[in-house]
């Protein structure tokens, strides 16, 4: 999967955001710091959705034409692991 992900450099740091998922966002003191941060942000904010039922937003398949002076935008590729829901067999007591 690949959402698209706007990067900002600050005074001291970076900031990254995700336009498809509100309020997944992370900070570095570098880029590839951020980057690193922002791929387990996307992880974990999806995680949350599934665990939740709430539906995953489909990523933004284009870069934008325009980003703002000082902004970058690229896409990030993360991958999800799979989760399998397995049903163990209970036993019951049986009295004699």
């Amino acid at each position: 999967m690949r959402y698209l992900v706007f990067f900002e450099q600050g005074d001291t740091n970076y900031s990254a955001y995700v336009p498809d998922l509100p309020v997944c966002v992370a900070v570095g003191d570098t880029l590839e710091e951020t980057r690193r941060e922002i791929s387990e942000a996307i992880k974990f904010h999806i995680e949350c959705l599934q665990e939740d039922g709430e539906t995953v937003p489909k990523p933004t398949s284009k870069l934008p034409n325009q980003t703002p002076s000082g902004v970058s935008a690229e896409f990030v590729s993360i991958e999800l692991k799979s989760k399998k829901q397995i049903v163990l067999p209970s036993y019951q007591h049986v009295s004699r």
